[in-house]
């Protein structure tokens, strides 16, 4: 392991190399400049899971554990978190399909709302949330 430059600053650096200069080299080529387009964008989408992953999803996991009234613990390793992570959400769509829980919940409806905000801050924070 390194100290520096860590992973996501390598990420970026690979992003910036792509956007300004491979992008300008191949723009010729419609498939090319497609191409360095998504690697981009997948680069970003890493890097910002590294940065902020697991911040969020400690909070998702909170959040979660308090409304379904779960016992509190959270797991060590990022796999586990995001295995509950899964669990939890599957029993709050089966609590919303039985209970029959409508956008009118505002607390169910805020939950997950801020669920999807904090993923696409991870997809797309470009993407328009207002």
């Amino acid at each position: 392991m390194q100290d520096r430059p860590d992973a996501s600053a390598l990420l970026d650096a690979i992003a910036d190399f792509l956007l300004k200069e491979l992008l300008p080299a191949v723009r010729q080529s419609d498939t090319l400049s497609y191409k360095a387009l998504v690697s981009w964008n997948m680069l970003g989408v890493v890097s910002r899971e590294i940065k902020e992953g697991e911040g969020l999803l400690n909070a998702e996991l909170k959040r979660l554990s308090d409304f379904l009234k779960k016992p509190p613990g959270i797991p060590a390793t990022a796999r586990e978190k995001m295995s509950l992570a899964g669990v939890l959400n599957a029993e709050l769509a089966e609590q919303i399909r039985r209970e029959r829980i409508g956008p009118e919940n505002k607390v169910v409806l805020s939950l997950i709302k801020q669920g999807l905000l904090e993923k696409l801050q991870i997809a797309n924070p470009r993407f328009g949330t207002d």
